[in-house]
């Protein structure tokens, strides 16, 4: 961990990244994220030809869905496109929900990359730490496609922008979420175990070396791709979360919700502080579909974050520790506001 890494326990420094921190997170610490800020494979959902879905069509798809799902997590992730602003305007996100969104750049490949999108880091013009600081948000968070076994240059290029981006999140008072996503090179199949093994080292590798970039929380996919052989699938969780030494949640990559939940609870035995997950709870109420099928399937969404949220009940590990009460004089002294800055 470096000094632009947040602890877990707040300073006179840190006071605000914890105590945005505390609004994405639940009493007990844990975050509890929906993330619906999904690009363009959001609006694939609706039709294959993009140009016949419509913005208003897709702005109107991801109110509905916010609106129905910030009232069972303790956070939202949004794009500043289509959810965001919208969000806000409308009051489909309460006060009390956090709000979170990425200050990465997608480029929408599909038929030319393994994970539809190009894997080139890129940061979004026009959206980065200070303006999401000045517009409410609650935590920045960057995708970055990453191997651990690439070129040198390459994985030190992606770790000096997330350290300029975690030192511009701190100037804003911002907690920065890391999510890098491990992907196959051309010729690899990710149903060799050599493959496999590949991944399973790069998602533990990466997620302690960005956090020791400056990572405050690491979003994470699950380090193994076989649940049957649980026994490796908790080993792989322990070392993930030795080599964070510090706050990781779950994206559900995609996966079944059946599937998702199994890993999570094998990851709440292990330190996870909670989720940031999209298509496995709401993947089913996305498109086109009649009002009455876009309800049931918004509460069948809503019935899968309670069910995750009792998962992670009294396991894993809180995103951040409040200091004992007895120790706040001595640690927030009666000077602190004139010193502490905008950052930790």
């Amino acid at each position: 961990m470096t000094a632009l890494s947040t602890p877990r326990t707040p300073s006179a420094e840190s006071i605000a990244v914890h105590r945005r921190l505390a609004r994405i997170s639940d009493a007990d610490g844990h975050i509890r994220t929906i993330a619906i800020d999904h690009p363009e494979n959001y609006l694939a959902l609706f039709d294959a030809d993009l140009d016949k879905v419509t913005f208003e069509e897709v702005v109107e798809s991801k109110l509905d869905m916010i609106r129905v799902l910030s009232q069972h997590a303790t956070s939202v992730l949004v794009d500043p496109v289509w959810s965001f602003g919208q969000a806000v305007a409308t009051g489909a996100v309460p006060g009390s929900v956090g709000m979170i969104s990425g200050i990465e750049e997608l480029y929408y490949t599909p038929d030319t990359s393994a994970v539809t999108f190009d894997t080139e880091l890129r940061l979004r013009e026009g959206w980065d730490p200070a303006t999401l600081g000045v517009l409410g948000a609650d935590a920045a968070k960057l995708v970055v496609f990453h191997r651990s076994d690439a070129d040198d240059d390459a994985v030190a290029r992606q770790h000096d922008v997330v350290a300029d981006a975690a030192a511009r999140c701190r100037a804003a008072g911002l907690p920065l979420v890391v999510e890098p996503l491990w992907f196959p090179l051309p010729g690899e199949d990710v149903a060799d175990p050599a493959v496999r093994e590949r991944r399973r080292a790069s998602v533990i590798a990466s997620a302690g070396s960005f956090r020791r970039a400056g990572a405050d929380v690491m979003k994470v996919e699950f380090p193994v791709l076989d649940l049957e052989d649980t026994g490796a699938a908790h080993a792989a969780c322990a070392e993930l979360d030795e080599a964070v030494d510090g706050p990781w949640v779950l994206l559900s990559a995609g996966v079944t919700f059946e599937g998702f939940r199994t890993q999570l609870d094998i990851a709440a035995d292990h330190g996870c502080s909670g989720f940031m997950a999209g298509r496995a709870i709401w993947g089913d109420a996305v498109g086109r579909m009649d009002a009455e099928r876009r309800a049931e399937a918004a509460g069948r969404a809503a019935d899968r974050l309670d069910e995750l949220a009792e998962v992670l009940r009294g396991r894993g590990a809180p995103a951040w520790t409040p200091l004992d009460g007895a120790d706040a004089p001595s640690v927030i002294g009666p000077d602190w506001y004139r010193t502490t800055g905008h950052g930790g």
